[in-house]
């Protein structure tokens, strides 16, 4: 293994193991391409929130109410809203701020009801959207570690000590309780459950993807996704931390020092599978599977087959994150990855190329990872490692302008 994989990997295991005592190193970052063209990104507004502890920014997610405000939480307790419009004070762009005696390090989720966020000490808060006022708390037996997943009348959480709980919307009431067997290492935090009709989907720890009865959490069935291998426990960590995706009957599901896979939803049986380890989120497309491996090459993959459609390795050395799909126009779309050095990186869903990059950096002109963002249409809001809340427009027009250029020089 080379240094710059080497490092990479260690870095990320700090990250998201999260054990007591493991030394805070931060790799060097791989080199960035030549010839890709800095994005057109122009930058609203920035907000100095509270530091964010990497550990815990698996669950936290940023939420766009409408075009006109947004919810962010930070692990140090503090709950924020604020209105995407540019104002000229601090004071006018905070809508309001509420500091809880513990963590929120899952959420918040949203809708009509309000906002719904978990703690590092095990409770579950709904919270007035306008107000930031608790409606109800419940106290669970081990601390909320992923975005609460909503239903007409319930709240899905997941929990440190591996259960899935369904709660009442109305007043937080236990509904039921789903267990599973826990390893004994695993990576910190887990991917939202995911509903689908009266289906509750899984990913464990234990490398088992489960289909749970949305009415009482009876299991449905399981599919055992990776068989733990090796001499050590960390060898052996098999955690399904990517977050599952549903289409069309097929789930998918990746699995850390495991494989992929496609699974028929009803029955739980495998569609097809192939060898690819990986804890980041994926996203799907156009029946293709965008994913960035723990190899930190990032792939299309066909999600009838299984099959390698492409393979970008040009962000070795620079761990790559999650992707999301974002939009450039009507009818077109790009992927938007996040690398571990605070740079953005759109890349073409056709062919894996690097259309374009943008570095983020903060108020004294320092490079900060992204941990979290949230975008629509142009607007970009991202919240980094220091706290910072930041809103940026990409010109969708001269970005278009750059990918005509790029194409014509090929």
């Amino acid at each position: 293994m080379n240094k710059l994989k080497y490092l990479g990997l260690i870095a990320f295991l700090t990250s998201i193991i999260g054990c007591s005592g493991t030394p805070n190193t931060q790799p060097e970052p791989g080199p960035l391409m030549l010839g890709v063209a800095n994005a057109p990104v122009s930058l609203n507004w920035r907000l100095n929130l509270d530091l964010v502890s990497q550990a815990d920014g698996r669950g936290l997610a940023i939420n766009l109410a409408d075009q006109d405000r947004a919810y962010v939480a930070a692990s140090s307790g503090l709950l924020t809203a604020i209105t995407r419009v540019p104002q000229a004070r601090f004071s006018d762009q905070v809508l309001w701020q509420t500091r809880f005696d513990a963590p929120l390090i899952a959420g918040p989720a949203l809708d009509a009801t309000g906002l719904y966020v978990g703690t590092a000490k095990g409770s579950l808060m709904h919270i007035h959207a306008e107000t930031g006022r608790i409606i109800w708390q419940t106290q669970l037996n081990s601390e909320v570690v992923a975005v609460p997943a909503l239903t007409q009348n319930r709240v899905l959480v997941r929990t440190n000590d591996g259960r899935v709980i369904a709660l009442d919307k109305l007043n937080g009431d236990v509904i039921w309780v789903a267990s599973a067997q826990m390893p004994n290492l695993f990576l910190r935090g887990a991917a939202p459950v995911l509903v689908v009709g009266n289906q509750v989907f899984v990913g464990r720890e234990n490398g088992f993807v489960e289909a749970l009865s949305l009415t009482n959490g009876e299991t449905i069935w399981q599919a055992r996704l990776a068989i733990p291998t090796g001499r050590t426990d960390l060898e052996r960590m098999v955690d399904i931390q990517a977050q599952l995706v549903y289409d069309q009957g097929r789930l998918f599901a990746l699995a850390y020092n495991g494989r992929m896979a496609a699974i028929n939803a009803q029955t739980g049986n495998f569609i097809w599978t192939r060898p690819l380890s990986g804890a980041k989120d994926f996203t799907f497309q156009d029946n293709r599977l965008f994913i960035a491996g723990n190899d930190q090459i990032v792939r299309a993959i066909d999600a009838s087959s299984g099959t390698e459609i492409w393979n970008q390795a040009g962000l070795v050395g620079r761990m790559p994150g999650s992707i999301h799909q974002v939009s450039l126009s009507d009818d077109s779309s790009a992927l938007l990855l996040l690398d571990g050095f605070g740079y953005m990186h759109w890349l073409s869903q056709v062919d894996g190329r690097v259309l374009a990059r943008f570095a983020h950096v903060d108020h004294l002109d320092r490079g900060r990872q992204l941990l979290v963002v949230a975008v629509e249409d142009n607007a970009y809001l991202v919240l980094d490692r220091n706290g910072q809340l930041i809103s940026y427009d990409l010109n969708l027009a001269e970005f278009q302008l750059i990918n005509e250029q790029t194409d014509t020089h090929e």
